[in-house]
């Protein structure tokens, strides 16, 4: 099918992995259990599945639905690939509340049809950015990204980054300023084109870059497991230039204080700054999480 978009290419490539190892040819497929689990619309799954249709891999059978003809051989179209897509399944599954703790590896294993191998390589990636941890008893306990969580981190961070930098330690890293800043006015300049996934990283580096003037190890690991947890879910919302460009904006000003030693400037620049970004969070994160739910949005490796 020539006209398949980002989200058919996903459907398809699970459907593959469903047909190549859990159902047998004969068996029927159930539609709505498949969108449950993919987390998507029954629409983007009949289309793939009409298409495979007219390949002679399923068939359709009036008031009966889709039955397996035959198993597809590819399971998988590579152990990166399989990975970048659980990846997305995952952080979209944890930004929806579907994990509960702890969770065995075996149970994963069966609720995203993948390897040992592959899961692993999701998890260790997950622990990498503190979202995750195992147990004793080869469990895993995901980190809680819900909207409690971002609510308290805005909290923290409201209170944490202003006043790290009054503090009497706090030194300016003058040319790391001024590269960030060049790098916020290439991307207010290129943002219709610039990949969501680089103007959130652009914004995380930000606020790492102002906690590490303070030379404290913990206000900076503090800060970047806030930015992990939101790279999970406030990171949907990075469809709307017009916000993202405002914030770049707000980050150059402060920018700019802390380059003329205004430090009570760029900290009350800052608290303005994640009030009004706390605000928007939360004034459209429904409406973000029906777009994770529905599969319009991506957050793994990716963009659609």
């Amino acid at each position: 099918m020539t006209n398949y978009t980002p989200l058919h290419n996903r459907v398809r490539d699970q459907l593959e992995i469903r047909f190549g190892q859990n159902l047998k040819p004969g068996e029927r497929i159930n539609e709505a259990e498949i969108a449950a689990d993919l987390g998507v619309s029954r629409t983007p799954i009949r289309t793939v599945l009409r298409q495979m249709q007219s390949e002679g891999i399923v068939e359709y059978e009036q008031h009966r639905g889709f039955r397996l003809v035959k198993s597809t051989e590819r399971v998988a179209k590579s152990d990166t690939d399989s990975s970048a897509l659980l990846d997305e399944r995952v952080m979209r599954d944890m930004a929806l509340g579907k994990l509960g703790s702890p969770i065995s590896e075996r149970a994963l294993m069966q609720r995203y049809s993948v390897a040992h191998g592959i899961l692993m390589s999701t998890l260790r990636s997950l622990m990498r950015d503190q979202l995750v941890e195992p147990t004793a008893s080869r469990g895993w306990i995901f980190a809680d990204v819900g909207a409690n969580a971002l609510a308290n981190g805005y909290r923290f961070r409201q209170i944490v980054e202003p006043a790290s930098m009054l503090a009497d330690i706090y030194e300016v890293d003058i040319p790391a300023i001024e590269a960030l800043d060049a790098e916020h006015q290439n991307a207010i300049s290129n943002i219709e084109t610039m990949e969501r996934r680089r103007l959130f990283d652009l914004d995380a580096k930000f606020h790492r870059q102002v906690a590490l003037g303070a030379k404290s190890t913990h206000l900076v690991d503090a800060i970047e497991r806030q930015n992990n947890i939101r790279r999970v879910n406030e990171y949907i919302g990075f469809t709307r230039l017009d916000r993202i460009r405002d914030s770049m904006m707000e980050h150059r000003k402060i920018m700019a204080a802390l380059l003329i030693g205004e430090r009570q400037l760029a900290a009350a620049l800052m608290r303005v700054h994640l009030q009004i970004s706390r605000a928007e969070t939360f004034e459209h994160i429904d409406e973000d999480l029906e777009l994770v739910r529905t599969g319009r949005v991506k957050l793994g490796m990716d963009d659609a």
